[in-house]
């Protein structure tokens, strides 16, 4: 049954009759229902009007929430029909009732309205005293900053109204202190996560009030980048999210309001039932996986790749069986010529009877931005940029898990300086210097087993891990194949240049330390310089003494 359209005249009849109420204040809304200013053509009084707060939010906040969703319902009848009322509760005063009337007026003051009028007999004792019970509600957003560490360095007075606690509580104190302890492990990795990529967060959690209550709050980090880590600044921009969160706890009998904050959200979202069939997807989900009006969660998922595809299948069908809920990423290829690859977080929840039918929910999240960024802070930490060999301090660690590894094989050690390489920068310049550095690693790799590691440790020092050797024949073997690969004339941009190295070789023993066979090595390879013709030497007994001859 379609509903009357109020015409013009009826809305501007019914507006002026309700202004002519002693009690009335009247609040300004666009057409997506946030508060703005009223406009001056009015003419209203400020004693008439409804505070607008900062943040422009809507007009949901001044109402108790169980009237949030019959709110909704009438402000949608209002958009349709031109006009339309409710009965409705205060949020700071539940005994106070208010009749809401909102009324399309654009067509006169390029606004809707809404008009509040107190209902009961206390009306009149409100009016004559000098309090305004809508003027004082709690904000719904407040700013804090903090150190890098999350201690709050700094709350503005919204923090104090939105919250309970005073300046003198909170700064000074990790901000974690407030969370609820389920949320503290996921507000830390999104921190951490913030802090490496530089980027902001955002996160929800329950904030715990000075009256020991708990708040859902949505917590936006801003990074402001500083020289020093220690000096750098984060704003924190919190969000009441409370009412967004009661509807998500009545999900299963709340639907269609679901379906409209769902719809509104920076993530997308995933229910399946029982059976893995489709039974909401929002719009977002569908762009982000390029996959749209799927019946099932094999169709709705086909993009993922095929080697994410096996963990993924498993998983889902473990949370569908009611298994405990899971986080992991997959990665998506994007239909069309391109091909683009994208890689989303994806939390599995199992649903029971409880949320209203059995099944299980997917929210998911892009953060490709943020794996590349993890994946190159950890190619920094593990490679050499200029030759790809791994760097000085990954070839360490792995030099010492083999040697405390339980395999009784042994582990072997080369070390490599390359002869003449000054004379090389000296005479061709850096650039020949360093496509020497390049070429020579290209040599090494070629000639060494798999398994065996290459990393550069210094300008033109060079150290190969050997691991599960039989005997200290092999790594000598490995060794003089390396050197004659470095040996010889090498063509560079610059120039032709002589290549050679000087190779010292040692071999753990039961109790050998990292930095014992590398001392050894490093001795060894001395002794090599040493000798003519060069070739590499195995560290002994004659090496060690003429080491301390010297």
């Amino acid at each position: 049954m379609t509903e009357h359209v109020q015409s013009l005249d009826a809305r501007d009849k019914a507006f002026a009759g309700l202004l002519e109420h002693p009690h009335a204040r009247v609040a300004a809304l666009t057409a997506d229902g946030r508060r703005i200013p009223v406009p001056p053509a009015l003419g209203l009084g400020d004693d008439r009007l409804v505070p607008v707060p900062e943040d422009n939010a809507n007009l949901l906040e001044l109402l108790h929430p169980a009237d949030v969703v019959a709110a909704l319902t009438t402000w949608e009848r209002a958009c349709s029909t031109g006009m339309a009322s409710l009965s409705a509760r205060m949020r700071d005063d539940p005994a106070c009732r208010c009749k809401l009337t909102a009324i399309d007026m654009r067509h006169r003051y390029g606004v809707f309205v809404c008009i509040l009028v107190e209902l009961g007999d206390d009306a009149a004792a409100s009016a004559d005293s000098n309090e305004q019970p809508l003027a004082s509600f709690r904000p719904r957003s407040a700013r804090m900053t903090k150190k890098f560490d999350g201690v709050i360095t700094d709350i503005d007075d919204r923090t104090t109204r939105m919250l309970g606690w005073t300046r003198e509580q909170m700064i000074g104190a990790r901000s974690t202190q407030f969370f609820h302890e389920e949320d503290v492990h996921r507000s830390i990795a999104g921190w951490l996560d913030m802090l490496s990529t530089k980027q902001g967060s955002r996160s929800r959690l329950r904030h715990r009030c000075a009256d020991g209550s708990w708040l859902w709050v949505e917590i936006e980090n801003i990074y402001q980048e500083a020289a020093e880590l220690e000096a750098a600044v984060i704003v924190s921009h919190i969000s009441d999210i409370s009412e967004e969160m009661a509807a998500y706890e009545a999900l299963g009998q709340r639907e269609h309001l679901f379906r409209r904050l769902a719809d509104s959200l920076p993530i997308g979202l995933l229910q399946l039932g029982q059976d893995g069939s489709v039974v909401y997807a929002n719009s977002l989900l569908a762009s982000m996986f390029g996959t749209g009006g799927a019946a099932t969660a094999q169709e709705q998922l086909a993009n993922v790749v095929d080697y994410d595809r096996d963990m993924l299948d498993a998983a889902l069908q473990d949370v569908l069986c009611g298994g405990p809920d899971r986080e992991l990423e997959v990665t998506v290829q994007l239909p069309g010529a391109g091909g683009e690859l994208r890689r989303c977080a994806m939390t599995l929840i199992s649903l029971s009877d409880e949320e209203g039918a059995p099944g299980a929910l997917a929210c998911v999240r892009d953060v490709t931005e943020s794996a590349r960024s993890r994946e190159e802070l950890r190619i920094k930490a593990t490679f050499d940029h200029l030759t790809g060999c791994y760097n000085r301090a990954f070839s360490l660690a792995v030099l010492d898990r083999e040697l405390s590894a339980e395999d009784r094989r042994l582990t072997g050690v080369i070390f490599i300086d390359l002869n003449e390489f000054k004379s090389v920068n000296d005479s061709l310049g850096h650039a020949a210097g360093d496509e020497l550095l390049v070429q020579a690693a290209r040599r090494i790799k070629n000639a060494i087993r798999s398994d065996d590691i290459v990393g550069r440790i210094g300008g033109d020092e060079f150290l190969l891990i050997c691991p599960k050797l039989e005997r200290a024949a092999e790594v000598v073997s490995i060794a003089e194949r390396v050197g004659k690969a470095l040996e010889g004339e090498i063509a560079l941009s610059a120039g032709t240049a002589r290549l050679s190295a000087a190779v010292g070789v040692a071999c753990s023993r039961e109790g050998s330390t990292g930095d014992t066979l590398i001392a050894q090595a490093d001795a060894a390879m001395y002794e090599s310089k040493r000798r003519r013709p060069r070739c590499p030497v195995l560290f002994d007994e004659t090496v060690a003494e003429a080491g301390t001859r010297e």
